[in-house]
C-alpha cells in the first residue's frame, strides 16, 4: 500500500515539473516576439529627396530682354538725311555694264531690284546673301540709271559674334555693315558703318560716336 502511495507521490511530482517547464518557455518566446515586433516598428525609413525643378525664369527672362535690343533705335539715321526719289518715276532698267562682275549674281540683283522698293539713301535697292558662315555680301542699283554698287559687306565687314547687320534706311547716306562683339558673353559692342558720298559715288568709313544717339 506504501508502495501505491509513494508511486502516486512521485506521478504528480514529475507532472508538475513538466507543467513548470513549459510555463517557464513561454516567457522567452513572447520575448522573442515582442523584440521581433520592436525591431520591425522601429525600422526608419529614410525619405527619397525629390530634385526639384530648376527655374530658368531669370535665364529666360535675361535672355527675352537681350533678343528685344533695337540696335537701330541708337543709330541717329536722321543727321544724314537725304530726299527719296519719287515712287511714281519707274526704275531704269539695270545697267550691266557699270559692273560686270555682278552678272555672276545676276538672278538676285534682279529679283530685289523687281520686289524691293527704294531702301538706301534715296535711290538706291538692296540686294544681299550670304556668302559663307557670318558672312553677307550684296550690291545696290540706282533706280535712277541703273547703275550697280558694292555694299560695305563681304568678309572683310563681317564678324565672328555678329548682333545685327545691314542697318540702313531709305532716306539715310548711313549704312552700318554690322554690330559686333569682341566675344559671345560681352556686353559691350562695336560697329562697322560707312556714309555714302553721293557725289564720289563711295563709301567712307565712320566712327561710332559721330552717328550713335547720346544717352
Amino acid at each position: 500500500m506504501k508502495k501505491i502511495f509513494f508511486g502516486l507521490i512521485m506521478i504528480l511530482f514529475a507532472l508538475a515539473c513538466n507543467n513548470k517547464s513549459n510555463n517557464t518557455q513561454t516567457p522567452k518566446d513572447s520575448v522573442a516576439n515582442a523584440i521581433n515586433t520592436s525591431n520591425a516598428d522601429s525600422t526608419i525609413v529614410m525619405p527619397v529627396p525629390v530634385a526639384q525643378p530648376l527655374d530658368t525664369s531669370q535665364t529666360s527672362s535675361a535672355a527675352t530682354e537681350e533678343k528685344e535690343i533695337n540696335y537701330s533705335d541708337s543709330i541717329n539715321f536722321e543727321k544724314f538725311h537725304t530726299d527719296i526719289s519719287k515712287s511714281h518715276i519707274a526704275p531704269a532698267p539695270i545697267d550691266w555694264s557699270s559692273y560686270p562682275g555682278a552678272r555672276d549674281f545676276k538672278t538676285r540683283i534682279t529679283e530685289s531690284y523687281k520686289t524691293t522698293e527704294v531702301s538706301f539713301a534715296g535711290h538706291y535697292v538692296l540686294s544681299t546673301f550670304g556668302c559663307g558662315a557670318s558672312c553677307i555680301m550684296g550690291f545696290m542699283v540706282d533706280v535712277r540709271d541703273g547703275k550697280i554698287y558694292d555694299l560695305p559687306l563681304g568678309e572683310e565687314n563681317s564678324c565672328l559674334f555678329a548682333e545685327d547687320a545691314v542697318l540702313c534706311k531709305s532716306s539715310s547716306r548711313l549704312f552700318v555693315s554690322g554690330v559686333c562683339k569682341e566675344n559671345h558673353d560681352d556686353k559691350q559692342v562695336y560697329y562697322k558703318a560707312y556714309l555714302w558720298n553721293e557725289d564720289k559715288k563711295e563709301f567712307a568709313p565712320i566712327k561710332a560716336d559721330e552717328f550713335l544717339n547720346q544717352k
